[in-house]
């Protein structure tokens, strides 16, 4: 009995010490995971307001909103309990939010030792990168047709409002068959004359797909601002497939066979002809069969005037449709830019004197002899899907300019190549969210395998882990836009905490 009232004596408040030690870790665990939910939520809310002292003040209240909520006032009988929030810049581009709390805890068998409590304290950090983000939205013809313009308008007005205006950088970039840099990006995106919400409105829908360029396009604003410390960003929107592509087009100089264009004896597109050199005057106002002021020809086959050097033609040759029937029309070359949201450019270029794509743009292929390896901005033609090409006649090997299938196929593969390069940016690591709709009129819906290679979506069977890794959602009507934008929005602001 002696031994054991001595080590009782020792006993006794260890164990006390161990109990009143477990409940304050307990305290400061509550205490931490509060902070950390302050932190985080504040980080998230850096976007509400339209100046950054709008900002920081959201911030702060849902930091303290958080906290709150997380460690009520009298939790497990604490007293004096405070937070602090403290939002800085640690980084370019980048804000951290601090937030600290402490509370003072009751202890119980330390009070044997004089203690009636003791403070706590716990931090929580998060950080938000800002973003450099360039929409790029389809407003093509089947837009239209599918009764999408507006609910696309509306999906896009509500993502640009979940950014902080005055931190973020937002841009707009809209295409049918021609692109419109529609909204350098800008700062003030909420707050311009006009703003980017008011832009996104005006949006008229029209046209085809021209899909590379309009990639490309969205890449050549992120370059333009050059900030590698952000996060750069290119969310793109479809319902089709490309179908236009972009490039310095050579003029056919020699007799070959091809498909026919409907006009001057060849009048079917599904039955090939022996077709005549191009039409297109040179520079001199000579044609391929004499010389400049003749009324006959003074030329004739094999050996056209030598005299007659026609230049390529820059700008957009289409596939009619979806671009993958193997026989039927193409168009072109047309405008490569609009010129406002509600002008579309898709007319046949000008300064093309005698080129018979220049009255009728169904006529182009009289006028172009093939398909170049690479658009005008470097991207290959070539690429995951076939093209095909002439096997035989002057043109042997070259990409065939008079199949649909083909220019589409074309058109795909220069998205893809694009995409491609701009993951591949070292200074820059352009991540890529790319959003699908599907077509309730029956018209084909955007290639799901196509969409996630342009995102480097994880699902995809070409994904590469060493590149900036991106997202495919696909809206399986307009009605569901709305969602599908606000996934791609949660994934950015995730990504950008």
């Amino acid at each position: 009995m002696l031994v054991t009232a001595v080590v009782m004596v020792a006993l006794i408040p260890t164990v006390g010490l161990a109990i009143d030690a477990g409940f304050l870790y307990g305290v400061r665990a509550k205490l931490s995971a509060a902070t950390d939910a302050a932190a985080i939520a504040a980080a998230r809310s850096l976007n509400v307001g339209l100046t950054l002292q709008e900002q920081a003040a959201a911030a702060e209240a849902r930091a303290r909103a958080f906290f709150d909520a997380n460690f009520p006032d009298g939790f497990l009988n604490t007293t004096n309990k405070s937070v602090g929030v403290e939002i800085a810049e640690t980084a370019y581009r980048t804000r951290t939010v601090t937030v600290t709390g402490s509370v003072d805890a009751p202890v119980y068998f330390m009070r044997l030792l004089g203690f009636h409590s003791v403070t706590v304290q716990a931090e929580g950090k998060a950080s938000r990168r800002d973003v450099n983000l360039v929409l790029v939205l389809d407003r093509s013809g089947s837009m239209a047709m599918s009764n999408s313009c507006e609910p696309m308008k509306a999906a896009a007005r509500q993502f640009v409002s979940m950014f902080a205006n005055q931190r973020d950088r937002l841009g707009l970039v809209t295409f049918g068959m021609t692109y419109l840099v529609a909204y350098p990006p800008a700062q003030n995106f909420k707050t311009s004359s006009p703003s980017l919400d008011t832009v996104i409105a005006n949006i008229q829908c029209s046209g085809g797909t021209g899909t590379a360029q309009a990639l490309w396009k969205g890449y050549e604003q992120l370059q333009a601002v050059n900030e590698p410390g952000a996060l750069n960003l290119i969310v793109f929107f479809t319902d089709g497939l490309p179908n236009g592509i972009t490039a310095q087009f050579p003029i056919k100089t020699r007799t070959d066979t091809r498909y026919g264009y409907g006009a001057d004896g060849y009048s079917s597109t599904s039955s090939t002809y022996s077709m005549l050199p191009s039409t297109c005057l040179d520079a001199e106002g000579d044609r391929y069969d004499r010389n400049a002021g003749a009324s006959s020809a003074q030329y004739s086959e094999p050996n056209w005037n030598p005299n007659w050097t026609p230049a390529p033609k820059l700008g957009v040759l289409a596939a009619v449709g979806s671009g993958t029937a193997s026989t039927g029309g193409t168009y072109g070359v047309t405008f490569m830019q609009a010129s406002s949201l509600s002008q579309h450019n898709e007319t046949p270029i000008s300064g093309s004197s005698g080129c018979r794509f220049a009255t009728n743009g169904w006529y182009v292929r009289r006028d172009i002899a093939y398909i170049p390896e690479t658009d005008y901005y470097g991207n290959a033609t070539t690429g995951y899907v076939s093209v095909q090409r002439f096997s035989s006649g002057p043109y042997q090997n070259r990409i065939r300019p008079d199949r649909p299938v083909t220019v589409g196929n074309a058109s795909k593969n220069a998205a893809d190549n694009a995409a491609r390069r701009m993951r591949q940016d070292p200074n820059l690591s352009v991540v890529i969210y790319t959003i699908g709709l599907g077509d309730p009129s029956g018209n084909e819906p955007p290639d799901e395998v196509f969409m996630k290679r342009v995102a480097n979506d994880p699902t995809s069977a070409s994904f590469n882990p060493n590149e900036p890794v991106g997202l495919y959602v696909f809206a399986p009507n307009n009605t569901q836009l709305n969602q599908a934008f606000a996934r791609v929005a949660s994934e950015i602001l995730r990504l950008a905490q």
